[in-house]
Formats: structure tokens, sequence, C-alpha cells
């Protein structure tokens, strides 16, 4: 860059931040008919309120002054600092460079081009973007904080509800039914303006619907828990809601629901021997196939319909024979649980668990694999756990038993990021029933950039 004249100079125009400390090199060479002489400056600027400051002076007359090198750094350990370097002609500003620099960064001129370092002193090429990620994937309260390395422009917000807990599996020598699955948690996403949002800013990672306990020697097991609300700012700005649980297994041949899937508006409800009903908005999935943002409801006859693509998927249920139903899966939602094995009238004999459903799906099933009914039965695989791109899966249902005083087998937990917890299987009286598998937690990611 070049000064010709008696008013050419350079400046640059900082921003008012709480903290000032910004370091500043420059390096020139002055040329008259007879001499070449070299200069520089080193100066620093401290004022909160900003201002508009000459890092590079005017020539004298009859002088060309030649910019060699220019160094900006921010020195500041806390606050960024939004600086515009200027070729100023006493009239006219021309702005030649200009950017916000993070504490630790600095800005280089060397005399053809303008290149900015980061804080360990990298080059930052154009095509980089800074970027912050904050998360919390197990259950409880958190407080997202507004980066200050850098000035994001957007912030965006991805969570999962929890999974609704499994039922217990019923216990009794004759007809009786496994535990039903829960429902699947829902999936929001938003993106908001950096400047709509405070500082900081609370949310909430949803809990997992508790197992379904079962009940006495002889008894029906009992229903699985609702699974905890996900939500993001006090103001509740965006809310992922949990899945339903699944109805606990009956001393009968009554058909039971699994808990409806999360929606994006309510919650799942606790499966009935009617079905459960999947979270709002909207219809659940037992008359609307596959829904968009609620819940798909959690079924008594056997379909593989109950699938979501926002919502939770439904948990797996059972008819009145009574013959299992696999988990509803959901594109983006958590997984419903997979149904405890019963026994069925002749004999008795049992039959067998279903498996959990699965996100990023359309079709039932594919989740957590389900137990074995046989003399010794076993339990159903845990749900998978998800993550940034995906809901978790339903856990499976647990194996029944008619092996005189033998318990059922549990249902699989529900994976994290809003699976269904797996319904338990049917105890042989004075074996008790299975416990159900609990819900997943819900889960939250928040992007600045």
């Amino acid at each position: 860059m070049l000064l010709t004249s008696t008013s050419d100079l350079i400046r640059i125009v900082y921003s008012a931040e709480t903290t000032v400390d910004l370091d500043i090199q420059a390096g020139w060479a002055d040329q008259t008919t007879t001499a070449f002489t070299p200069g520089r400056t080193n100066t620093n600027e401290t004022n909160a309120s900003g201002a508009t400051a000459t890092i590079v002076g005017s020539p004298d007359t009859s002088t060309q002054r030649q910019v060699k090198t220019i160094v900006i750094y921010n020195a500041q350990a806390t606050y960024s600092n939004t600086v515009t370097v200027q070729h100023y002609d006493g009239s006219l500003a021309v702005d030649v460079w200009s950017g916000t620099l993070s504490p630790g960064e600095s800005v280089e001129y060397d005399g053809t081009k303008w290149n900015r370092l980061n804080s360990s002193g990298t080059l930052v090429t154009s095509g980089l973007t800074a970027s912050d990620v904050q998360s919390q994937t197990t259950n409880g309260a958190g407080v997202w904080t507004k980066p200050t390395s850098f000035t994001p422009k957007f912030v965006e917000v991805i969570m999962w509800g929890a999974g609704g807990g499994g039922g217990a599996g019923a216990s009794l020598v004759t007809v009786s039914c496994g535990g039903a699955g829960g429902g699947g948690g829902a999936y929001n996403r938003r993106i908001f303006r950096a400047s709509d949002l405070g500082t900081t800013e609370d949310f909430i990672v949803g809990t997992g619907g508790t197992a379904g306990a079962p009940g006495a020697a002889g008894a029906a097991g009992g229903n699985g828990g609702i699974g905890g609300t996900t939500s993001f700012s006090t103001n509740n700005y965006l809310r992922a809601f949990g899945g339903g649980g699944g109805i606990g297994g009956a001393i009968s041949g009554a058909a039971g629901g699994g808990g409806g899937g999360g929606g994006q508006a309510s919650a799942g409800a606790v499966g009935t021997t009617a079905f459960g009903v999947g979270g709002g908005p909207g219809t659940s999935a037992i008359t609307i196939a596959n829904p968009s943002c609620a819940g798909s409801g959690g079924p008594i006859t056997v379909i593989t319909t109950h699938n979501a693509m926002y919502g939770g998927g439904g948990g797996g249920g059972h008819t009145a024979t009574p013959a299992q139903v696999v988990g509803g899966s959901s594109m983006f939602g958590g997984g419903g649980g997979g149904c405890g094995g019963g026994k069925i009238t002749a004999g008795p004999a049992v039959n067998q668990p279903s498996a959990g459903g699965a996100s990023n799906a359309f079709t039932a099933g594919g989740g957590g694999a389900a137990g074995v009914s046989q003399n010794a039965p076993t339990a159903g695989t845990a749900g998978a756990d998800g993550n940034s791109r995906i809901g978790g899966s339903g856990g499976g249902g647990g194996g029944s038993t008619v092996q005189a005083a033998t318990a059922g087998a549990v249902g699989g937990k529900g994976g994290s990021h809003g699976g269904g917890g797996g319904g338990g299987g049917c105890g042989h009286n004075a074996g008790l029933g299975g416990a159900g598998g609990a819900g997943g937690a819900g889960a939250i990611y928040i992007f600045s950039y």
C-alpha cells in the first residue's frame, strides 16, 4: 500500500468491548529522490469504548511511504474485537480489511495480501468458519453458554425426548401376557439467530421412563413410566416429548397396548387395553400410518405401520391371544420397545417376545433383539444408543416361561436419545413376571456458527 500525499494515512476502527487490548506493529519505507528511509511503529489500543486510531502516519512533502507490514494482534484473553483497517486520504476512507479477531487471533499484511492467524499462529484459510458444539446425552439440567471466542450468527438445536419404560410381565400358571414396550421419544430441531438468544440459556434433558415393576406372585405386571421432556430455554423455545410407558402384562387374555410414541407437542400415553395414544400434534398411527410430527401409537393388533417421521415409534403391544407386536420405528425419533413373551391357552405354552423398533428407519422392528421364551427365559437386548444423527433404538422384549416357580425375563433398556424400553416376559407362579426395561434418556446438541 502506498501513501503518496501528506493527508494519506492508514488507520483502524475497532469495536467497543468490556476490555480491549490490541497490539499493533507497522513497518514502512519512505522514498524521496535522494534517500530511502525505513520506519516502524509499535502501538497498543485499550479504549473500551472503541475508537479510530492512526497506525501508519502520513509521509512528509515530496515523500512516498510504502507500507511493508502490518500486524494486529488481539491480546485479550476473553473478548473478541471487530477491527477494520482503512486507507484514508483526508476525505475518503477505503476499507482494506475487516473482520472479528477472537482472543489470541491476529491478522497480518505482508506487502501483498492479508493473512489471518489463529491463537496457535496457524494460518486460517478463508473457507473455514468458527463453530462451537455443546451437548448433553444424560438426563438432567444444564446451561448453554453463547460462545465468546467468536461471534456466532446462528444457533442450531437438535434434541430427543426420553423413551417410555416397558411394562412388566404377569405371573400365572395359565394364559397370561408379557409387558408391552415403551414408546420412543420425539425428535425436534430449530435454528435461531444468535442475537435472539441470551448469553446463557437453560436446558433440560428428559429422564427415561421407569421400568414397569413385577407384581406379586400370581399378579399382573406394573405399567412402565412416561419418558421425560427435553427442552431448551426456560421460555421453552424448543421441546421434544417423551414416549408413553407400556402396559403391564395381564393375568388373562386381555390385549395390551404399547406406549404411544412421543410427539413434538405432547408426550405419548401409557398403553391401555385399547392401544397407546401417540403424542401430538395430529393423530397417532393407529388410524394414520406413519405420522410426521406426532408419535405413533402402541398397537394391540399385529401390524408394522406404527412408525413415525419426527415423533417416536410406538411400543410393541399384544393381541388377546396373546400375539406380540414388534416395536415401531421412526425416521428421526427413538424406536419403540418390543413386547415381552406371554403364555397361550393350550398347554399352557409360551410364545415369543418381539424386537424393539429402530431409528433412521420406516419399518417396524430392527432395534434391540427379543429374548427367548423357554424354561430358562432370556432377557431382551438393550437398544442401541443414538448420536447427533440418529435416535436410540427400542429394547427387546424379555422371554416367558412355563417352568414351575420361574421368573420371566426382563425387557431390554431403551437406547439413549429416546429409545423405548422392552416389556418383561411372563413368569410361572410362584415365579414373578420379568421387569420392563427402562426408557432411554433424551439428548440435546447445540451448534453455534
